[in-house]
């Protein structure tokens, strides 16, 4: 696939959805659907995962001042699918953007 940013990820595909779990890890993390859509909308690719089709993508929250991570797969030709949803965890990650 080889895309390098959300925009073009999203050009190449015609529909996106989040999964079941995705929609609930977001519900955990007091985030609803459209904190996530506008993560992924707003965002950028910061990891990128080619043998699982698969991308990470930070980006804003739509209704809290955080940035929330999404997990995406492009396996389908037409679809992209929102995986799954955290909040960085600070242990792990030392910023938003990089891991410890």
């Amino acid at each position: 696939m080889g895309a390098t940013d959300v925009q073009e990820l999203l050009a190449r595909h015609d529909t996106m959805r989040l999964t079941e779990h995705a929609l609930y890890e977001a519900y955990k993390e007091s985030l609803r659907a459209r904190d996530v859509f506008h993560a992924i909308f707003n965002g950028e690719i910061l990891e990128h995962y080619p043998r699982r089709r698969r991308v990470l993508i930070v980006g804003p929250s739509a209704r809290f001042d955080l940035r929330i991570h999404v997990v995406c797969e492009y396996t389908g030709r037409d679809e992209i699918l929102a995986i799954t949803v955290y909040v960085p965890d600070r242990p792990q990650w030392t910023s938003d953007y990089g891991r410890a």
